[in-house]
This record gives C-alpha cells, structure tokens and sequence, in this order.
C-alpha cells in the first residue's frame, strides 16, 4: 500500500514538473518543445497505459477522435494523387498528418489527469505566470541596455526578448498572461485587499508595456480585447471596467507620445486597419493608366492583388488581405477536402499564385485549404460545441458555473485563440497546435468534471 501511494507520488511529480516545464519550453525554442510534448506522452502511457482510453466517450471525443481519422486518411490519399501526379514525392503530407495525432493522445491524457487530480493546476499557473513574469522582465532589460540577458539584441522597433531573432514575446504574453491573474484569487487566497488589488494591477503594466515594447501589434490588440472581456463578463470585476479603459488610455497617451518608435508603430498599424476596412477606397481604384501598363507588360502578379467590384479594379495595399486572398485562391484548388496537412505552398504554387507563403496567416483559410470544408466544418461543430458548453452556459445559462471559476480564463483564452478575424501563425505548427490542444484539453476537461460534479448533487 505505501508503495503504491509513494509511485503515484512519483508520478504526480513527473507529470507536473513536465507540464511545469512547458512554459520554458516554448521560449527554448521547437525542438525542446517537442522534447516536452514526448515525455509528457511517454509518462502518460507508461503511468496510466490504457486506463487514459477507459473513459465513457462524449459527442465531443468522438468528434475530436473522428477529426484526426480524417486528418490521416486525408494525408494518406492526398500523398498518393502527389505522387501519382508528380507534383510532391517527399511524403511531407502524410508524415506531417501521422505526427499530428500526437495531439489526440494529449487530448486524453490531459482528460485523464484532471479528472483522477492527477495535473495540479495551482503549479500550472505558478509556472505559467514565473515564465510570463521572465519574459516581460527580459524585454524590459533589451529595451533600456540594447540586448536581453541572452545576449539577444531588437530587429528595429521590434523586440523578440529570449525568443531571440522569433519575434513572438508578444503572442507569448497574451497566450499564458491571464493565468497570472487568476493565480492570486484561485490558489493563493490574499486575504490583504492591498495586494489583492495591487498585485492585478503591478501585473497588467509589466505585461502591457511589454506588449508594446516587443512590437507584436496584434497580439496588443487581443490583448486589451481580452481583458475587456473578462471584465465584462464577470460580474465581479465590472467595477473595474472604467479603471481599466482609464488606465489604457492613459498608459498608450503616454507611450505614443513619447516614445517615437512606439508612436510610428502604432500609427501603421492604424492605417493597416483602416486600409482593411475600406477597401473601396476611391483610392484604391486602378487608373486607365496603370491598368493599360499591367496588361501591356504582363505584371500579373500586380494584377493578382487586385479585385473586380462593379466595373472597378482595387488594389490590395493591406499585406493581411493579399495573403487572405492567396488562401482563398488556394483552397479553391481542393474546395472540399483539401490538400493535407502542410500543402499549402505545394497548391499555392500550383494555382500560380505569386509570392507564396508557407500558410495565409489566418487559422480558418488555412484549415480549408489543408483540410476542405469538410474538415473545417468538422472544427467548426468542435469549437461550437465548446463555447456553447462553456462561454454560453456559464454566463447566459442556468448560473451552475457561477462558483466554477477556474474553468474561466480557459474560457476566454480559448475565445480569443479561435477569433476567426486575425492573422495568426499556423494552425497546424508545433507551438500554435500544442498550445490549441493544451488550451481545448484542460477546458474540456474542466467541463466533463463540473458536470460530474453536477450530477452527483
């Protein structure tokens, strides 16, 4: 019996100091990312074997388990027409769709540890806000002596802190941010109201004049949409709400005008989105003169990004939007079933599309390129049973999960990962599909245990 207690002890401490690890990993780099990711695979079935797969499946496992099916049957068939075509003899797509359902087994084995309690999640979020914490820290230091304590120096306005020359602080921040700020309320339990009102507000300055110093515009934006949510939403913090939009005002007057570099940055990415929104523009319309000069000198790759709106040619000045319309352009080669896991430059090319990229940068465009509508319904049924389960019940559903609040900044940070109008990275890379299933994992997970909870009361 003490033996038995002492190997699950055992246990717990591999797996959590594995999960703990994660956090570091990202800022190591790919390599010792995936290292994790395989360790936490490798303990997980030779802890628990096949006790991860005796559990009574939801619609919502079968759905998942039925999207990595298809994941490999369709790298699997879209390999063969390649080679039958002699378009791509590397087996890229089916080796790249077989790796992929390593995340299936993370998705059951993080089911499993939350439900046995085996996955603790107060060293979670000690671990996760001591790497946001570092990573903040580091940008700080590169900016006022010119490198970070790697030895890392800034690509122009741009700051990448111990990410290096990957220009990713920014996405890292707002990612695992949030669960700093839910750390002190869930698990530490200040009872001092100055630093449990102190502390929140220490946190957001450190983050957010970090966003702004690493460059990383979007991620700023989803930032601060972010954090509008959550207080918001939870009615606990809705007193805050003018404090909070005071206090961004207040800190970006502040930054953009007096900080130069910050300002220019900004104002571009103002102008991006406008540039977005009103595409048309009077002035983005092609004159008779540059349309005779594209056609006469065969510049179709100029004419390309471009679109025809009621007799009208636009020019596509948002580098965002031409690389939406390189997905668009790209899907339509396999409308319904894609073209596999990492094809996405293989078709682009195929279409003659100029300039291609290795995705669009936008996770919906780049899911019907890969995986056709047939996949991205299928993902799109997933995440809407999700924030149905989640999001809709707990804040215009019956109030059972009122008292649940460690299932919330789940909640949001799975919100704002899948919010269809960004551009992203790649929806199928190791660092943006580790941390969409470690996310999409623990909140399921937290779900199937409330609603356990639920059924025993």
């Amino acid at each position: 019996m003490i033996a038995h207690i002492n190997n699950i002890s055992k246990e717990k401490i591999i797996i959590n100091f594995l999960f703990s690890a994660l956090f570091f990993s990202y800022i190591a780099g790919n390599l010792v990312l995936n290292l994790n990711i395989v360790l936490i695979l490798i303990s997980g079935l030779v802890f628990f074997k096949t006790a991860i797969f005796k559990i009574k499946f939801s619609l919502l496992d079968k759905l998942v388990i039925f999207l990595f099916i298809y994941i490999l049957l369709n790298g699997l068939l879209n390999n063969y027409f390649y080679n039958a075509e002699n378009i791509n003899n590397d087996y890229t797509v089916l080796l790249k769709s077989i790796l992929y359902t390593r995340f299936l087994l993370l998705y059951f084995i993080i089911n499993y540890l939350i439900k046995n309690d085996i996955l603790n999640l107060k060293i979670f979020f000690i671990s996760a806000s001591l790497a946001v914490i570092f990573v903040c820290l580091d940008l700080l230091y590169q900016f006022y002596f010119g490198q970070d304590i790697f030895g890392f120096e800034g690509i122009g306005r741009r700051l990448g802190g111990p990410f290096g020359d990957e220009l990713i602080a920014g996405s890292f921040i707002l990612r695992f941010g949030l669960l700093s700020f839910f750390l002190f309320p869930f698990f530490l339990k200040l009872q001092n109201k100055f630093f449990l009102y102190s502390v929140p507000c220490v946190l957001f300055f450190l983050m957010f004049s970090s966003l702004i110093l690493s460059g990383n515009r979007t991620p700023l934006f989803m930032f601060l949409i972010l954090f509008s949510l959550v207080i918001f939403f939870e009615k606990k913090l809705r007193k805050f709400f003018i404090l909070f939009v005071t206090t961004v005002i207040l800190l970006v007057s502040i930054i953009y005008n007096f900080h130069q570099s910050t300002k220019d940055s900004l104002t571009s990415y103002r102008d991006k989105i406008k540039s977005f929104i009103f595409v048309f523009s009077d002035e983005n319309i092609l004159t008779e003169n540059e349309l005779e000069a594209n056609y006469r000198y065969e510049k179709k790759s100029n004419m390309f990004y471009t679109f025809q709106y009621k007799g009208n040619f636009y020019k596509m000045r948002n580098t965002y939007a031409k690389e939406f319309k390189t997905g668009y352009v790209t899907w339509k080669e396999n409308k319904f079933f894609g073209g596999g896991i990492k094809s996405f430059i293989t078709n682009c090319a195929k279409a003659k599309i100029p300039n291609c990229v290795n995705h669009p940068h936008n996770y919906y465009l780049e899911i019907l390129s890969e995986l056709g509508l047939f996949g991205f319904f299928l993902i799109s049924i997933i995440f809407s049973i999700i924030f149905l389960k989640s999001f809709f019940k707990k804040y215009f559903g019956d109030g059972s999960y009122d008292k649940y609040y460690t299932i919330t900044p789940f909640i949001f940070l799975f919100l704002i990962e899948v919010f269809p109008i960004k551009n992203t990275g790649s929806f199928f890379s190791t660092t943006n599909a580790t941390y969409i299933f470690l996310i999409l994992s623990i909140l399921v997970s937290l779900l199937k245990k409330q609603y356990l909870i639920e059924k025993k009361t």
